[in-house]
């Protein structure tokens, strides 16, 4: 999937889905707060994006699930974040992120350790 455009007002919607896999509208919104007309509106443009799939249970119920992991649309802005911000320069972000976040000798050979350990 190339274009994995959603909005910051549907992202908490995907995460239940990316949490709990293929859940009804009933079981989405009773994890969200906020108007149910505006929880419907929200899912209706992620089918509309072809983000979440839905699947007919009977003439009134229907379930809803994800068609884009969590991974893919984490990689997704990551990629878009580096190009974006730092002109897709890793070591500009990397070194970015070393001087703003304070982060020590030790906090690089613990992450260095994870790295080896992949």
């Amino acid at each position: 999937m190339d274009k994995i455009n959603i909005a910051n007002s549907e992202l908490p919607i995907m995460k239940i889905l990316w949490k709990n896999g293929e859940l009804t509208s009933p079981q989405i919104f009773d994890y969200l707060e906020g108007n149910s007309s505006t929880l419907k509106t929200l899912l209706k443009r992620l089918v509309d994006k072809k983000l979440v799939g839905v699947n007919r249970i009977n003439s009134r119920s229907y379930s809803y699930y994800p068609l884009v992991s969590r991974s893919d649309y984490i990689n997704h802005e990551r990629k878009g974040f580096l190009k974006r911000v730092f002109d897709g320069s890793k070591n500009k972000m990397l070194l970015n992120f070393v001087k703003e976040e304070n982060i020590t000798r030790q906090d690089i050979e613990k992450l260095l350790d994870l790295i080896e350990e992949d």
